[in-house]
């Protein structure tokens, strides 16, 4: 495979995934503090289900991303300009939560500062992601994008790990202010690696011209974009539509919550991140195009093993052993998914148009999760996964599909490894 030149003055890809990987913790870590961490110390200190329900609030921001999305991509990328700005926008994002972890420690756990801080949180993260994508798109080269997207990946099981499960570990042993400040202290070693980097400046290729605005229209009009919009849709349905019933059906089986727990906290862990390696594996051996075909594959025998699981109702072990191989292969198709939507961004608003493709997952998330408890609790398990089943299998047809419309699908629906988005003005 061949790889880009690197731009003068660009940090070394090792150097380049340490900072991705932090930026992508501290998120993740926000967010496990969030869903996971404040309801489980709510729930313990005798809230009700409805009080502990509104930690989720705190997530809002990430929901809404995309309404200030354009601001902030125009912002780091000044028209007819070559500075970049990505930088400090990341790392003003992460003096904030830094701050706010801080202030958590001082405060005490109390409810409503509490979760209009974490809220604060969540919306600093979110206008870092904006940054922090577009960052990645700029300075990985096509050939680099697969350990790029370990670092995104793995940075984020990581820290829904810290964020959740260590939270509560400190938590319970030393109290709310000890961990607290144990979250900004992670959270500031965490951002030490970007302080070392420098950006460069935009090749002058790329510059926008002074009529261009990064807008929500320019990327509707692109066909590489609308088709991406399609697969992001048509590749997470069969996923999302299972993984939210894994649980309820583990305990419906007699899995007890301890067992569960261990199974999400330290099974998906290490499910995550050895599909995260795998997906970064076929991504450099492959190239995007080929891994995502094998991501997708995997994705279908593990929801295909589920669906035989939820019918044929085998022993415990082999429940939980299609249950881990379902995580594994979620973790691996989003590292090959990321990788090869990047391919599909313009250079004059990498940023922005990412945030859409993301915004376009977590509303296939947030569906999916609905119509997949409303089919377990009105059909059963078993229809449930089959659909899912049947989801995953047909996502394997759609990018070779698409990808035969004509001219357009042979060029941007694989992207020339030598320069993946020259295509684009």
């Amino acid at each position: 495979m061949t790889t880009e030149r690197q731009v003068p003055g660009a940090p070394g890809v090792f150097g380049l995934c340490v900072a991705l990987a932090g930026i992508y913790t501290v998120q993740s870590l926000v967010t496990g503090l969030a869903t996971q961490a404040l309801p489980a110390v709510l729930r313990n200190a005798g809230a009700s289900l409805q009080i502990t329900g509104l930690a989720f609030l705190a997530l809002l921001p990430w929901a809404l991303k995309g309404l200030w999305a354009p601001w902030i991509e125009r912002w780091r990328l000044p028209t007819a300009s070559r500075q970049r700005r990505s930088r400090p926008i990341i790392l003003g994002g992460q003096t904030v939560v830094i701050a706010i972890l801080a202030a958590l420690a001082l405060l005490g756990a109390k409810l409503t500062p509490t979760i209009a801080l974490l809220g604060v949180a969540a919306l600093a993260t979110a206008t870092v992601d904006i940054a922090a994508d577009g960052f990645a798109i700029d300075q990985l080269a096509s050939g680099q994008r697969g350990w790029g997207n370990v670092a995104q990946v793995g940075g984020s099981y990581a820290g829904i790990a810290l964020g959740g499960s260590a939270f509560l570990l400190l938590h319970q042993r030393f109290g709310w202010t000890v961990a607290s400040a144990a979250m900004a202290v992670l959270t500031l070693t965490c951002t030490a690696p970007l302080w070392r980097l420098q950006e460069p400046p935009r090749p002058a290729s790329t510059l926008n011209p002074p009529s261009h605005r990064a807008t929500w229209r320019d990327a509707w009009q692109r066909p590489a974009m609308c088709y991406g919009l399609l697969l992001v849709v048509g590749m997470g349905l069969g996923v999302r539509l299972s993984l939210g019933m894994l649980g309820p059906w583990l305990i419906d089986q007699g899995v007890h919550m301890p067992q569960l727990a261990t199974l999400w906290g330290v099974g998906g862990l290490c499910a995550g991140l050895v599909g995260t390696l795998a997906g970064g594996l076929l991504v450099q051996r492959l190239g995007a195009w080929r891994a995502l075909h094998a991501a997708l594959t995997l994705e279908a025998v593990a929801l295909s093993s589920l669906a035989a699981c939820a019918l044929l109702q085998p022993a415990l072990p082999l429940l939980i052993t299609a249950s881990a191989a379902l995580l594994v292969a979620m973790a691996c198709g989003f590292v090959t998914r990321y990788a090869w939507l990047m391919g599909l961004t313009s250079p004059r608003q990498p940023g922005l148009d990412f945030t859409l493709l993301q915004c376009t997952e977590a509303a296939v998330a947030m569906a999916a999760g609905v119509a997949g408890g409303w089919l377990a609790g009105h059909a059963g398990y078993g229809i449930c996964f089959g659909l899912a089943m049947s989801c995953g299998v047909l996502a394997l047809t759609l990018p070779r599909a698409l990808r035969r419309r004509g001219q357009w699908g042979n060029n941007m629906l694989q992207p020339p490894a030598s320069s993946p988005r020259t295509a684009f003005p």
